[in-house]
């Protein structure tokens, strides 16, 4: 792994990977919004939209470290990402056709380690 694009694309990828294992519909991936002239335009990006087994709209927030060294994954999720992850699912919502759903929610997935040897965690609800 050479930069923190390439880990986060790894972590990206792995979790796709492993929710599909698990009964996920990836529904799509790295969704950023569209500016809208005249609104202002939260930034950010929602890596993985999905649908759980139970029929659950999942928003998946993905943190990817090779080490500990600088805290575990989670940490990254402030109240202020939180509040921001919340805004763009809405977002998404408004913007795109949905399929039927039961109920959302907002994941994450925290992946540490190197694709030779890593832990995987997903906590469901997290925002």
């Amino acid at each position: 792994m050479r930069t923190h694009t390439h880990v986060g694309r790894w972590g990206e990828d792995l979790a796709a990977v492993v929710l599909q294992q698990h009964g996920f519909s990836i529904i799509q991936r790295n969704w950023r919004p569209e500016p809208v002239e005249g609104m202002e335009t939260f930034k950010g990006e929602i890596d993985i939209v999905a649908l759980d087994a139970e029929m659950n709209l999942v928003f998946v927030e993905v943190k990817t470290r090779t080490t500990d060294s600088f805290g575990h994954p989670f940490e990254a999720i402030t109240a202020d990402k939180a509040k921001r992850l919340k805004f763009l699912a809405y977002s998404w919502c408004t913007h795109k056709e949905t399929t039927d759903f039961l109920s959302m929610r907002i994941d994450a997935v925290a992946i540490t380690g190197t694709p030779e040897n890593f832990t995987f965690e997903h906590l469901q609800a997290v925002a």
